[in-house]
């Protein structure tokens, strides 16, 4: 059994003792990250209480398959964190009061963030190798001068097409999949 299952079924089930150990091994790098980006101490904790939240009913729902337990349970606290950044910007009123906001709601939405994120992740993975390159760099800001130069293709048209044939197979699959439909 990975280090992932290992957590991710402990979760589940809910022993304390490997929940206790999650905390101590991931809460400091999450703490880290939030208190750096305008967070305070219990921002830290409903962020990593909403991460694992987030973990028990994704696996529920789905048996979650993670290669690292870490850097996935990190992703999930800073997209947290940065959708809670965003809402808060979004709540101030011009008298700086925050309405009350329902915790649950947020949950939701950040669950079916997380899975349309997967489901993209998933089929980018499925992609050929030429293509994951090319639309990684690309996605990265990476303009078709710098593509054509990168990847020795002969022409600017040349790269177009072939961004634009990867693009569309990336496409093609995330519609294919089955989780697509209940996501859209």
């Amino acid at each position: 059994m990975t280090e992932s299952e290992r957590y991710l079924n402990a979760l589940l089930k809910g022993n304390e003792k490997i929940t206790a150990e999650i905390y101590t091994k991931f809460y400091r790098k999450v703490s880290s990250f939030i208190l750096a980006n305008k967070g305070k101490e219990e921002d830290v904790e409903d962020v990593f209480h909403d991460a694992l939240m987030y973990l028990i009913v994704a696996h529920k729902k789905q048996a979650l398959k993670i290669n690292s337990f870490e850097g996935y349970f990190f992703t999930i606290c800073k997209n947290i964190w940065k959708t809670s950044l965003k809402n808060k910007n979004k709540q101030v009123i011009n008298n700086n009061v925050l309405p009350l906001e329902d915790k649950d709601d947020d949950l939701s939405l950040l669950i079916i963030q997380q899975e349309r994120r997967d489901l993209y992740r998933d089929a980018f993975h499925k992609l050929s190798s030429n293509c994951k390159e090319i639309l990684g760099n690309y996605f990265n800001g990476m303009g078709y001068q710098e593509l054509l130069e990168e990847f020795s293709y002969s022409t600017i048209n040349t790269i177009r097409q072939r961004v634009f044939k990867c693009k569309t197979k990336l496409i093609s699959l995330i519609k294919k999949d089955r989780r697509y439909n209940k996501l859209k």
